[in-house]
């Protein structure tokens, strides 16, 4: 039986209970961000290669060592990346390393993407020294006006590229004027070219070259304006824009002018010529998302590199007599010139003037957690060969990514994608971020 004192005592004990609770109530603070990040990617990929024997630039590469009518290709790589962050100043490194089984020869790659260090000597100003990824430009599948980008895989956006080592002055001030832009921003770069281990792709031992870009983003739509100069390069202006028509729907453009830009000119005869020229490029493209979250992108891409149908023509009709030739002689010689001499065209990215790019993604069809399959298409709207990509990406689970494409070029002899040296290509590739 309770006692007097017991209900006597009932009310202070809850007292006490509360005060107890009340002393033991306090905010944690706040975990301080750590001033160093570490981080690695592994990936694995695949490739089988299904030969065109017919196809020129086959029977160019591998006339004296054939590898029969299709080859597996493999690859593992290795990325380290590192930052450190001590107030105003921050360092960053990326590393890359390769092994890769190709058809012919195995080979060991190490190249440093990233090594630099970046000081913010105020909220608006940001100097960087050292090797650091520079991507310019609008574009999904080219970026004409991005004159010191990396060719860049649109089907494969999360592949890191090698950067440019620099000296860079990044300044960005917000203005508040009516009518005016709402944002202004000026890189400014310095590019010199030191042995081969700095720039050397750009010119030759002690050249010294100049990027700028302004930057505005004027009436809701971003600007850039682009301007790249050096001794052993084109002088080159560009401008890009990208602007939010709807929460669904997007347009981008961009255009360059090259001036005085070298030319190789390859007749059937197998005469060549270099000549010097001012080329006008530029693409227009959209992205528009669906209610079903299908991703549409669209790009038209003028090349004024490139070569039009009549060019093309001559080119292959070279080859195509330099091996009949040498079919008929058996002197290899003749081939291991035609190679040598077709070399720069084939090093080109896109050789035709005139291009349509579509690619079409699916989010999570069928309920899929993160699986998201697509169709890309490249064609070549001067000899309407071209190239079509089936693939699909799927992160299994956190940090674990699947990859797989199918390139499949289409398209009759003499034809760009015609003479492709693969009838078809499937690829896989596995990444784990940790």
């Amino acid at each position: 039986m309770w006692s007097p004192w017991r209900w006597l005592l009932l009310p202070v004990l809850c007292w006490a209970a509360g005060a107890t609770a009340g002393e033991f109530d306090f905010d944690i603070p706040e975990a301080r961000p750590k001033p160093y990040e570490l981080g690695a990617r592994l990936e694995l990929r695949g490739i089988y290669h299904r030969f065109d024997r017919q196809a020129a630039p086959f029977v160019l590469n591998y006339f004296d060592d054939d590898p029969g009518n299709s080859a597996l290709e493999g690859r593992g790589s290795v990325e380290l990346s590192g930052g450190l962050r001590l107030g105003r100043v921050r360092a960053r490194v990326l590393s890359h390393h390769q092994y890769t089984h190709g058809v012919r020869e195995t080979q060991w790659e190490d190249k440093l993407y990233e090594g630099f260090v970046s000081l913010r000597p105020s909220t608006h100003a940001t100097i960087d020294a050292g090797k650091r990824s520079v991507v310019w430009g609008t574009g999904y599948a080219w970026n004409p006006a991005a004159f010191l980008n990396r060719p860049k895989d649109p089907d494969d956006p999360a592949l890191n590229l090698e950067g440019r080592t620099l000296l860079g002055l990044d300044l960005i001030k917000s203005l508040a004027s009516a009518g005016g832009p709402g944002n202004i921003g000026l890189s400014a770069l310095l590019l010199p070219v030191i042995g081969d281990w700095a720039n050397s792709e750009l010119g030759s031992e002690g050249d010294l070259y100049l990027a700028l870009k302004l930057y505005l983003l004027w009436h809701d739509t971003d600007i850039d304006l682009i301007f790249f100069d050096g001794p052993d390069q084109p002088r080159s202006f560009g401008i890009d824009f990208a602007r939010n028509l709807a929460p669904h729907i997007a347009v981008h453009g961009e255009a360059a002018l090259q001036q005085d830009a070298p030319r190789l000119e390859i007749e059937r005869q197998g005469r060549t010529s270099l000549r010097r020229e001012d080329q006008w490029s530029w693409l227009l493209g959209m992205r528009y998302l669906t209610t079903r979250d299908t991703t549409v992108i669209a790009e038209y891409y003028h090349n004024g590199a490139g070569y039009d149908r009549d060019a093309l023509r001559d080119f292959f009709a070279y080859q195509s007599s330099a091996i009949q030739e040498w079919r008929t002689t058996g002197d290899a010689a003749i081939l291991r010139h035609t190679r040598q001499t077709t070399r720069p065209i084939y090093q080109q990215r896109n050789l035709g003037k005139d291009y349509f790019y579509l690619r079409i993604s699916q989010k999570e069809p069928l309920d899929i957690l993160y699986f998201t399959p697509w169709l890309a298409a490249n064609i070549n709207l001067r000899d309407w060969s071209f190239s079509l990509q089936p693939g699909m990406t799927w992160t299994t689970r956190t940090n674990l990514e699947l990859n797989l494409r199918v390139a499949i070029p289409m398209g009759a002899s003499a034809t760009e994608f015609g003479e492709k040296p693969d009838r078809f290509r499937p690829e896989i590739w596995v990444r784990y971020y940790f």
